[in-house]
């Protein structure tokens, strides 16, 4: 793909998880990269949202609604227990009056809900429910065609997007490139087809592996990045608050 020569890094689901996404964006310096691009849930589940929220505004290019970070503007609907007073939390703490607090609300806010450059779709969710659509193996499985259709018809060469909190790869002919599969380090070179590719978790795996994930792009390919953090440290800061439920904590020992 000769549409863009420069590399871009792709972050999605920080959940307010500031040992993770202070790592992840160490490993991007590390590699020179400027342009980052964050595909939304900067905040939920979390214990720093605000210090997460205002790193993301200092260091990404772009940083898309994800569902939690919609919820804490506009309620939260369709969550459960956890995840819901994590979300009440998470408002409390961003309008905190210190100073900043307006910007934080108002980049929240301003939050758009997808970006395209040079070839490239970027969403949260899928192009069809940008914040609430999940694009997942079991509609392979479940033959769910027509929806794959739409959305490989809905962008240029490859989407970006998250919200699964599972990396994958997924092409036109539906062949689905695992999480397994996907170490530190795995790359997938770009050729003619079209790529859906899930770039995980930063600040909450799903994948059974607590490392953060998250991918470079550049012309020829996609490689996905594994960094470690201090999981433990995290885990402590949600026992300490009252508001957030210990699995929370637990979940990022395990990876799921």
């Amino acid at each position: 793909m000769s549409t863009h020569s420069r590399k871009y890094a792709i972050i999605s689901d920080l959940h307010s998880n500031l040992e993770a996404v202070s790592n992840v964006f160490a490993d991007i310096r590390s590699q020179g990269i400027e342009d980052v691009v964050c595909l939304g849930d900067v905040v939920g589940y979390g214990p720093q949202p605000r210090e997460v929220l205002e790193l993301t505004m200092k260091t990404v290019r772009v940083s898309l609604m994800g569902n939690h970070d919609e919820a804490v503007i506009k309620g939260a609907q369709n969550f459960n227990a956890w995840a819901r007073e994590a979300i009440d939390w998470t408002r409390d703490e961003l309008l905190i009056k210190d100073g900043t607090e307006k910007a934080r609300w108002d980049y929240l806010k301003a939050m758009p809900l997808s970006f395209q450059t040079n070839g490239m779709y970027f969403v949260h969710g899928s192009p069809r429910q940008p914040t609430i659509e999940y694009i997942l193996r079991e509609d392979i499985y479940n033959g769910h065609y027509e929806k794959f259709d739409e959305i490989f018809g809905s962008f240029e060469k490859i989407l970006f997007v998250g919200h699964s909190h599972t990396p994958c790869v997924i092409n036109e002919d539906l062949d689905y490139v695992t999480p397994t599969e996907i170490e530190h380090g795995f790359t997938y070179t770009i050729e003619k087809e079209k790529l859906i590719v899930n770039v995980g978790s930063v600040g909450q795996p799903r994948d059974n592996d607590t490392r953060s994930c998250y991918v470079v792009v550049d012309e020829n390919a996609v490689t996905f990045r594994r960094v470690e953090y201090d999981v433990d440290a995290v885990v402590s800061k949600i026992q300490h608050i009252e508001r957030l439920s210990n699995n929370l904590g637990l979940r990022l020992k395990k990876g799921v």
